[in-house]
């Protein structure tokens, strides 16, 4: 059986719009790193309608049924009791027991169990059965493609359970004895809000699958009028009332950047930007081995943007000044119940090292604990992706530990994984101080009073500023010299830091202790009550030094640095230089 031979197949019965089902299988490890999920691990199913793959075990699965259901553990004893007197699914705890006596749940086999959507699979020689998220009209088609090459009343069997009990359980026993029902589930109320309103759930057992694939082209779902009728309203339906997710947010990053929230028509453009660098980029994202066109890219966008509204987990593109895509940032593996989310990002090679990344990163966790109540934002980053670890490290982030074999990459090799996170308090303590700091700064000031200080370390050899007062219209510096600089050397100071703002350096920043910062900065100058961790301003390769301020992103964004007036006085040996920029 050939996967893509399969897709196309689909595809051509139900329409290119239809969403692509999904595999489960079991094995010995971990196909993909997956937070523990409280509650039904349904919940998760989101992030595999987008084109992730998820793995769950004994300690992943929150639910003491979905441990059972899936086979990991014995049944919970408090289980009778709470589907029956809680739950009310059942008369009596003992209808509960007899119930699940009579299924006879299989104990899992392997440690872990996997769910992806069939497009993220090498073959299905590995899955157990194959998961269709229906709409009636989708429905029927499956229920008829079903019955093509069989009689038999319970080809489609309809049995009440839960959610894994009806996907996971019934499906697991069918393939185990090569039977052939197939299964329509999701009655559960407590699953229902994890998917949208008209969907129920088509499980189809592989020993059945096998089957099935040789029948379809067979079936009635191809060349008859009947069937042509609906898929047609298929089509018509989901482009008329797909209940897209759209916040309608956008944030400007720089003058020339802006972050903004996808959105399906972005497809063709995002792929674009991945397949012409598809060689780089394979490196560290395995899943670009799996994006095989723009309708990929479509079908992603679909998973994420179709969820319920209060599972959405928007993601941002990040665009220039042409509107032209340079990167991606988001939000996933959210538990909104705990309040906690992740960020994934990636950029273009030739949007990179221009802080550009750095402060969408900054902005959305910004939002996320503004707008969202986030109290916990995780970052992931293989260790060996020096670029992607700088993002977290540069705002503050804590290292919490390291993931031996987090992550299978595209090269058959693991990849061990840093993981990194901040809470809620941290980012507003940050925002706190960079406020009360910042009340009257102007960020393109801020960053030339940086460049001139390190222009007049390298041409007069003294120390940064003993003093300076920084405005949007002009600014003042005080500096301690053995002598008056001349006009030749006020005129080269003004050349050589215009020559620096030209350069189009990136701005960025980065928290280190006070320990890692002796030596390398005056710490004498910090304030008594100044935090353990301290904020390193970088202006490129050219400047660096302790700052709270705010600042531009990039050089570009500052001006034309002029001199308009200075000043010495002999006795303090104190040069005045006034400036402003234009």
């Amino acid at each position: 059986m050939d996967i893509d031979t399969f897709i196309n197949n689909y595809r051509e019965a139900f329409g290119q719009q239809t969403e692509l089902p999904i595999a489960f299988w079991y094995s010995d490890r971990p196909e993909a790193p997956t937070e523990k999920v409280s509650g039904c691990f349904f919940k998760s199913m989101a992030q595999v309608r987008s084109g992730k793959t998820i793995s769950l075990n004994a300690e992943t699965i929150g639910c003491g049924g979905g441990k059972f259901y899936t086979g990991f553990t014995d049944m919970p004893e408090h289980v009778p009791g709470f589907v029956s007197l809680k739950e009310k699914y059942k008369k009596t705890p003992e209808m509960v027991v007899d119930f699940i006596q009579e299924i006879q749940v299989p104990k899992a086999e392997k440690a872990w169990l996997h769910f992806t959507r069939i497009d993220n699979l090498a073959s299905f020689d590995k899955a157990e059965g194959i998961l269709f998220l229906t709409t009636p009209d989708v429905l029927a088609g499956l229920t008829t493609w079903a019955f093509f090459d069989s009689n038999a009343f319970d080809m489609v069997s309809a049995p009440f359970g839960s959610g894994c009990c009806s996907v996971v359980t019934q499906t697991v026993l069918e393939n185990r004895k090569q039977g052939k029902r197939t299964f329509i589930g999701f009655f559960d109320p407590s699953v229902r809000p994890y998917f949208e309103a008209d969907l129920l759930s088509f499980t189809i057992p592989m020993s059945r699958f096998k089957e099935m694939y040789h029948t379809m082209r067979e079936s009635c779902l191809f060349d008859t009028r009947a069937w042509g009728k609906i898929k047609d309203r298929i089509q018509n339906a989901r482009k008329e009332t797909t209940p897209f997710n759209h916040l309608n947010i956008s944030f400007e990053i720089r003058p020339d950047i802006s972050l903004r929230e996808v959105t399906i028509e972005d497809a063709t453009a995002i792929y674009h930007a991945i397949d012409t660098h598809r060689d780089y980029m394979r490196t560290w994202l395995p899943f670009v081995d799996n994006l095989k066109s723009a309708a990929d890219e479509e079908s992603f966008l679909k998973g994420v943007l179709s969820v319920p509204a209060d599972s959405y987990e928007p993601i941002f593109g990040i665009w220039n000044k042409q509107n032209e895509i340079c990167g991606l940032v988001g939000f996933h593996f959210s538990d909104f119940a705990n309040h906690r989310t992740e960020i994934g990002y990636w950029l273009l090679p030739e949007y990179q090292h221009q802080g550009i990344m750095t402060a969408c990163v900054r902005r959305l966790c910004q939002w996320a604990v503004e707008a969202k109540d986030i109290k916990r934002i995780q970052i992931r980053c293989a260790t060996g992706n020096t670029a992607s670890n700088g993002i977290p490290v540069r705002l503050g982030f804590r290292l919490e530990g390291t993931e031996r074999a987090g992550e299978l990459l595209a090269s058959g090799e693991y990849a061990d994984i840093h993981v990194y996170s901040i809470l809620k308090e941290e980012l507003m303590e940050q925002q706190i101080q960079l406020n009360e700091h910042n009340k009257q700064e102007y960020p393109p000031m801020h960053t030339t009073e940086h460049i001139v200080n390190q222009t007049m370390i390298r041409l007069f050899g003294c120390g940064r500023s003993v003093s300076a007062h920084i405005e949007r219209k002009k600014s003042k510096l005080d500096y301690r010299l053995n002598a008056c600089p001349t006009e030749k050397q006020i005129k080269s100071l003004e050349e050589a830091v215009n020559e620096v703002i030209a350069r189009h350096l990136p701005v960025t920043t980065e928290f280190i202790t006070q320990e890692e910062a002796k030596g390398r900065f005056d710490l004498e100058r910090l304030p008594e009550d100044a935090s353990e961790t301290v904020r390193v301003v970088k202006v490129g390769d050219y400047d660096e030094c302790l700052c709270i301020g705010t600042h531009v992103a990039n050089t570009s964004e500052i001006g034309t640095f002029k001199i308009i007036s200075h000043d010495w006085d002999e006795e303090s040996k104190r040069w005045r230089m006034r400036f402003k920029l234009v």
